[in-house]
C-alpha cells in the first residue's frame, strides 16, 4: 500500500484533504498538522511515497521540509498545495511534482493524483531481489543508494542507510547487479560498486560523495563514463540546489 503524508497547519484543510484522499483510493494516509513533527519522523527514519504539503507553516516550512525529505529519498513525490504564488522557483528546487494554488478543487486534485500515483507505482515495478541468511528480500530500484562486493557478499545499502547482505554470491559481482546497471540510475565507478546517481552528492577527484556519507572510489578506467553520466543525470533532474 502506498503511504502519503499531508502536512498543513490548517486542520480544516487537512482534515478535507485527508477525507478526499481516502475517498480516491486505498492509501495509508498520515495527517499532520505540525511541520515539526513530520520532520521529527522523517528523521527518525519514516518514509512516504507522497507528500502534500503546504508552504507557508512555522517553522520547519514546506521548502524546507522538503530539503528534509530529499536528503534520504530523491524520488518521493511532493505536491505543494499553497495560497502564496511566490514560491514556484523554491518548488522547482526541490523538485516538486506539482505546485498547486489553494483553493484546489477536488477535479484538479484529482487528475494531479492520477498522474503523480501513476508514476510512484511504476517506480515499484523494478525490483531487486537479494538472497539473504533469513530469506529473500526485495528492494525497489529507486530504494537503493549503492550497492557493493565484501568479500564474495553482496551489501545493499538502502536509500535510508541500512545495509542488507547476502549469502555468499555463487554468480560474479558484474552479473548480479546487472538489472541494476541495465537501468538508467545506476553506475558502474568502481568493480566492486554499483551507485544510484539520485543518491550521489557530488565527485570529489577520484571519489562519488553519497548524500548519506559514503565515500565511493572511482578507477582511473571509469573516471570518464562515470563523471559524463553524473553531469548527465545532474542536470537532466535539474538538481541545481544541493
Amino acid at each position: 500500500m502506498l503511504r502519503v503524508a499531508i502536512c498543513d497547519d490548517e486542520a480544516a484543510e487537512v482534515k478535507r484533504i485527508e477525507e478526499f484522499i481516502k475517498a480516491y483510493d486505498d492509501l495509508d494516509v498520515s495527517a499532520y498538522t505540525s511541520s515539526k513533527e513530520l520532520a521529527w519522523a522523517i528523521e527518525d527514519g519514516k518514509s512516504f511515497d507522497l507528500y502534500l504539503l503546504d508552504i507557508v507553516m512555522p517553522p520547519p516550512d514546506g521548502i524546507e521540509l522538503a530539503r528534509l525529505i530529499r536528503r534520504s529519498d530523491e524520488t518521493a513525490a511532493v505536491i505543494f498545495l499553497t495560497s502564496h504564488e511566490g514560491h514556484a522557483l523554491d518548488a522547482f528546487r526541490v523538485r516538486a511534482s506539482q505546485y498547486l494554488t489553494k483553493p484546489v478543487s477536488r477535479e484538479t486534485l484529482r487528475t494531479e493524483l492520477d498522474s503523480v500515483l501513476a508514476s510512484v507505482k511504476a517506480k515499484y515495478s523494478k525490483t531487486f531481489l537479494l538472497k539473504t541468511k533469513s530469506g529473500i528480500k526485495t528492494f525497489p530500484f529507486h530504494r537503493i543508494a549503492y550497492c557493493e562486493l565484501e568479500s564474495r557478499v553482496l551489501c545493499c545499502v538502502t536509500a535510508g542507510g541500512e545495509k542488507h547482505r547476502s549469502v555468499t554470491l555463487r554468480m560474479p559481482f558484474d552479473d548480479a547487479v546487472s538489472p541494476l546497471l541495465d537501468d538508467g540510475r545506476f553506475i558502474r565507478p568502481h568493480t566492486s560498486f554499483a551507485v544510484n546517481l539520485d543518491y550521489t552528492d557530488s565527485i570529489q577527484g577520484d571519489t562519488i560523495i553519497m548524500k548519506n556519507g559514503s565515500v565511493i572510489p572511482i578507477t582511473r578506467r571509469a573516471a570518464r563514463e562515470v563523471k559524463a553520466k553524473y553531469l548527465q543525470h545532474f542536470f537532466k533532474e535539474g538538481k541545481f540546489e544541493k
